[in-house]
């Protein structure tokens, strides 16, 4: 068993040639070494060429101290580090130095030894996940296999290096941008996946790539509803978009999406009260307009945070115009952390890092929605940051976060103990209300989306009309949204008042 092993050890990947060539090359040249000492790693070199890996080891050094590499350097930092015979210096030093004909083709060697180290990785993890299978007891099987998806992933990172680019590279990518921007005409034509309501896609441009987006809300303002929305808006414009559901099943949230859009109360739905002819004929017109978007819904109670990535990745290699993920709730991600007793907040933190992680990746933007705590209610006014749930590490990992607020209707009575500006407070919000009903109808009420936190662009206010009944939210018409602003504009100039 062991003389197999040590078999397979011997053929594992590796082109010795091609690490001769890199390494005589960095002593010939001092360019190609600049160059070169920082794109390798010493674990690059095929473990059975020590030769290799301890010359490198000692450019690596010489760099370290500033002196100049040169073979007498080298040499003398091998004899220091005492690796003199088993590097075959000085004389393998000058063997390396005179094998190589031209720098040419040294791109071409470089990346033959990472594409030879990468697959040795790859290989000798793969090994261990076996013999941690036939060794080890797998008291979870999701478990296992989270932890060897994350094993791979550490390798794969090895692959995703990056290298300066120039201006000319990025100039002509943005020319490419702006030839788009001089086309737009109208808020649907946004740079990123457009979030279909006109005022947001102002302030954000749309939902960009790479963007990890945060909704969050106290439990009955709407969250949930305006996640769905979001999406909803964002496939009927032929964005592909992928929605985890962890509190509710596929069947609710499309009767939720068909309520909203066919005008149908959802209470209706699911009682099936006031359905007739006419109704039904809106809800098949609404659920044929469903089928052809692509929404893919994944409601696995509880879902691990492994899974969760995994089958983000499979989706956007089925569907690489993937638009929008989103991720209902960020609290309800399962994660594997083993250490007992695991304080939530570095749950949500492993979380937050993983999904802005995946949103760079795939280069696909990623709502995924929170909870507020109750600090809100007690304190009163508008949420800030600090009132995110469970970790301050959704502050610091999004992109963009966003807060619903609603403006609770208070008494305007003169004779309540209510202070002055609580009174004041009151009446705007009123002002507010008849502005919804008569906009929206009967049960519709304004709730802001508060712009708190915008990595690159405005923050702001984006004030929205929920038609709680329909699971609806729409954008006020424009002679509403000026008078809205105005009241606020009243809100500000009482309260600022000296």
């Amino acid at each position: 068993m062991e003389r197999k092993r040590e078999k397979r050890r011997a053929d594992l990947p590796h082109n010795t040639e091609a690490e001769k060539a890199i390494l005589g090359a960095m002593i010939r040249s001092n360019t190609i070494y600049m160059d070169y000492i920082y794109k390798l790693d010493v674990s690059d070199f095929y473990e059975e060429n020590e030769n290799h890996r301890a010359i490198f080891e000692a450019m690596v050094k010489l760099n370290k101290e500033g002196i100049p590499v040169d073979s007498q350097t080298i040499t003398n930092e091998l004899i220091n580090a005492n690796k003199l015979e088993v590097s075959g210096a000085p004389e393998y030093l000058i063997d390396l130095a005179d094998s190589v004909i031209t720098f040419e083709n040294i791109d071409t060697y470089f990346q033959i030894v990472v594409d030879q180290a990468l697959l040795r990785r790859f290989l000798v993890t793969m090994d261990r996940i076996s013999n941690d299978y036939y060794s080890k007891e797998i008291s979870s099987v999701s478990e296992f296999l989270m932890d060897a998806e994350k094993d791979l992933n550490v390798v794969l990172e090895k692959r995703r290096t990056s290298d300066f680019q120039s201006s000319k590279t990025i100039t002509d990518e943005l020319s490419k941008e702006f030839a788009v921007l001089k086309a737009t005409t109208n808020d649907e034509n946004v740079t990123g996946t457009p979030t279909g309501f006109p005022r947001l896609n102002i302030l954000t441009h749309g939902f960009q790539p790479t963007e990890l987006i945060i909704l969050a809300a106290r439990p009955g303002v709407g969250k949930t509803a305006l996640s769905l929305n979001l999406a909803f808006n964002a496939a009927k414009l032929g964005h592909p978009v992928a929605y985890f559901s962890l509190e509710m099943p596929a069947k609710t949230l499309f009767k939720r999406l068909v309520s909203a859009d066919s005008g149908v109360e959802f209470d209706s739905l699911l009682s099936g009260f006031g359905i007739n002819q006419n109704i039904r004929l809106k809800l098949q017109q609404s659920c044929e307009a469903l089928s052809h978007t692509k929404i893919f819904i994944d409601d696995t109670s509880g879902i691990q945070l492994g899974d969760l990535t995994a089958k983000c990745r499979k989706l956007k290699k089925e569907n690489p115009d993937l638009g929008l993920i989103v991720v209902d709730y960020i609290g309800l991600v399962s994660t594997n952390l083993k250490v007992k007793n695991e304080s939530r907040q570095l749950e949500v933190q492993l979380i937050s890092q993983t999904l802005k992680k995946l949103a760079l990746e795939l280069k696909v933007p990623i709502l995924a929605v929170a909870q507020l705590n109750r600090n809100v209610e007690s304190r009163g006014g508008e949420p800030q940051l600090s009132d995110l749930r469970e970790s301050g590490s959704l502050e610091q990992d999004a992109d963009i976060v966003l807060m619903l607020h609603e403006n609770k209707l208070g008494e305007a009575n003169p004779d309540s103990k209510k202070s002055i500006f609580e009174k004041q407070d009151a009446v705007i919000n009123q002002k507010q209300q008849e502005i919804a009903v008569k906009d929206g109808g009967p049960d519709t009420k304004i709730v802001n989306l508060l712009i708190v936190k915008n990595r690159s662009g405005k923050t702001g206010r984006v004030p929205l009309l929920f038609r709680k009944d329909y699971c609806k939210f729409d954008s006020p018409s424009r002679e509403s949204e000026e008078q809205i602003r105005q009241i606020e504009s009243e809100r500000v100039n009482y309260f600022n008042r000296d």
